[in-house]
């Protein structure tokens, strides 16, 4: 038996109760805009979990808490692809990592991947109490009434946040060292690792792997001890345009108001984004699905035009010789990218080019969804930005 609705109507911490108290047994898929969740619930408790998020796969988490360097997840994913071995397996295996510090992080893995969905505007959920995967896993078994009070204290906490720091463009600076503290944890440390004065609080979230919540709460208790400070990015000021006589209004009849369908625009927004494929203007097309996804991120077509364009702009990438076997080098100076206006997802994958390591090695290890990864490697390469060998 299924049962669907609304994380606005059901919020997650009703449904983890109910489901809780209820003992269900069951798969829960947790939705919204292009991050879909599945907790894999037995007698009410979790015992595994999946998220198509990069960030939350379990090599990048336990990246951001200090086990694993790049080069070791690589080493570690190409002898899963070989062998068919879990993952977390290989690496108490070769001697990464402990069995007891997998349990506790895989743990802790799960637990941020629930609160995450506390922070969600929207979304959706689907619990099917038929679909109770048997396979090889991690056994964890994880009381979920125990995470309802985080989940709301961050929900009371965010707002806080955003008064100190209203968006992930800004930019944190240490003021003075933090070397001798003892109340920071391994995942601290790192996104701490990654605060330069240059990064913007995006940036360093790509950096460290972990999520927006945690690095701006540290931050946020840092800047109320006087430790660290942040600014706002610097203002480019855009040229002045010449003004625009603005047609006048249409007249509107007494008692009546002009309608707005958001559906209907999302209809159009999903209509013109098929032309842009058609045209093969990628980005285009990927902006124009990013409106549509604002509008409504939960409307089933427009997930369904997501996953088709995604895939249908792999292939096309691919065609233009942007495959995983690729191996990117830059054909830019150090000072001329960092003069570059880049995103940090682009900023993010041009610090790993090195001229050794394949497209797919490098999207792999990178927190970034796969097709958004793969579509800058295209636009730098379109732009001569890098080579390919």
């Amino acid at each position: 038996m299924g049962v669907t609705g609304h994380l606005k109507t059901m919020s997650p911490g009703d449904l983890l109760q109910w489901l809780s108290l209820s003992h269900k047994s069951g798969t829960l898929l947790m939705a919204n805009k292009a991050v879909e969740k599945r907790f894999v619930f037995r007698e009410g408790r979790i015992i595994s979990s999946a998220s198509n998020d990069p960030r939350e796969y379990l090599g990048q988490f336990l990246m951001s808490h200090g086990y694993l360097s790049e080069a070791e997840l690589k080493k570690a994913m190409e002898v899963q692809q070989q062998s068919g071995i879990l993952l977390g397996k290989i690496l108490v295996m070769i001697g990464l990592i402990t069995e007891e510090d997998l349990l506790r992080l895989m743990r802790i893995k799960v637990e941020e991947e629930i609160y995450d969905t506390f922070l969600w505007d929207a979304g959706e959920f689907e619990f099917n109490d038929e679909n109770v995967p048997h396979m090889n896993m991690v056994p964890l078994q994880i009381e979920v009434t125990g995470m309802l009070m985080e989940g709301t204290r961050r929900v009371d906490e965010w707002p806080r946040i955003r008064e100190l720091i209203p968006n992930d463009k800004y930019i944190p600076t240490i003021l003075r060292p933090l070397e001798e503290r003892d109340d920071l944890d391994d995942a601290d440390r790192m996104v701490l690792v990654s605060v330069d004065g240059r990064r913007s609080i995006g940036q360093i979230v790509l950096e460290s792997r972990s999520s927006e919540f945690l690095v701006c709460s540290l931050l946020r208790q840092l800047i109320g001890e006087g430790v660290v400070a942040v600014r706002p990015p610097a203002v480019t000021v855009p040229p002045e345009v010449p003004a625009v006589v603005q047609p006048a209004p249409v007249p509107v009849a007494a008692g009546s108001a002009p309608s707005f369908d958001e559906g209907d625009e999302v209809l159009s927004l999903l209509k013109v984004a098929q032309v842009a494929m058609r045209s093969k203007d990628f980005e285009k097309t990927q902006r124009l699905l990013k409106a549509a996804q604002n509008l409504d991120p939960n409307h089933p077509k427009v997930r369904t035009a997501i996953r088709g364009a995604e895939t249908a702009i792999l292939g096309e990438l691919r065609n233009h010789g942007i495959t995983e076997s690729s191996i990117p080098k830059l054909k830019r100076t150090f000072e001329e990218l960092t003069s570059m206006n880049l995103t940090p997802n682009e900023g993010f994958i041009l610090s790993r080019i090195d001229g050794t390591w394949d497209i797919g090695s490098l999207v792999k290890v990178s927190p970034i969804r796969e097709a958004d990864a793969m579509l800058i490697f295209y636009k730098l390469w379109r732009d001569g930005v890098i080579d390919l060998a």
